[in-house]
């Protein structure tokens, strides 16, 4: 898409002063995504430099937080204000670092598995702009397909919920008293098991929003 002629309209609001941004491609959270620059509303280019800015940090910040947190759970030596305050960190990182990286818009493009771009929920007046200055462009009403497989999907559920099923009857029977955190996980690998199943439904139809397809 890097060679499409672009025009001068905010694909975020259809403002006619946009200011061009790098926005990722794809659902990637830790990692550098590939970008693809776009106009953009001041506000979602601004937000978007921010998180290009700090998402780097993401892993190492949360990984930190939750060391802090699981220090201050299990070390009965330490003083009860300084476990509080390491349970206070691990709270307010967990709770707050989504909003301070916060800023990718809908219209993030994706690649799709058959090597297609899209781009969601693009203003109706954008896209046939798109579609008039590029030929080989074209608009959906479709919503965006799911990223994988609804086999990939499966397989995934059926393992997640298969290994905490496995740790919940070792926790029960190893005949100990285990830390809560393995039946946190436990929990925490049936919770994502079922979000894999509900992944191998096809997506919902709603209200109609544009996707350019490119």
């Amino acid at each position: 898409m890097t060679v499409l002629d672009i025009p001068p309209l905010a694909v975020t609001n259809a403002s006619s002063d946009p200011e061009w941004g790098d926005v990722p491609i794809g659902q990637g959270t830790y990692r550098r995504s590939p970008s693809q620059r776009l106009p953009l509303d001041p506000r979602t280019a601004k937000a978007i430099r921010r998180y290009r800015r700090l998402v780097p940090w993401a892993l190492p910040v949360n990984l930190t937080a939750l060391v802090v947190f699981c220090i201050a759970i299990y070390r009965d030596d330490l003083p009860l204000a300084i476990q509080l305050a390491g349970i206070g960190m691990y709270m307010t990182t967990t709770l707050g670092w989504h909003r301070v990286v916060a800023g990718l818009p809908p219209q993030r493009p994706r690649r799709l598995r058959s090597g297609d771009l899209r781009i969601p929920e693009v203003p109706i007046e954008v896209a046939e702009q798109w579609i008039a200055r590029n030929p080989g462009v074209t608009a959906t009403d479709e919503p965006m397909p799911h990223p994988h497989s609804r086999r990939y999907y499966a397989r995934w559920s059926i393992g997640l919920v298969t290994a905490a099923i496995v740790l919940v009857v070792v926790l029960a029977n190893d005949g100990r008293e285990d830390l809560i955190l393995f039946w946190q996980l436990a929990s925490v690998l049936f919770v994502a098991g079922l979000v894999m199943a509900l992944r191998t439904l096809p997506p919902v139809h709603g209200k109609p929003k544009y996707t350019l397809l490119g």
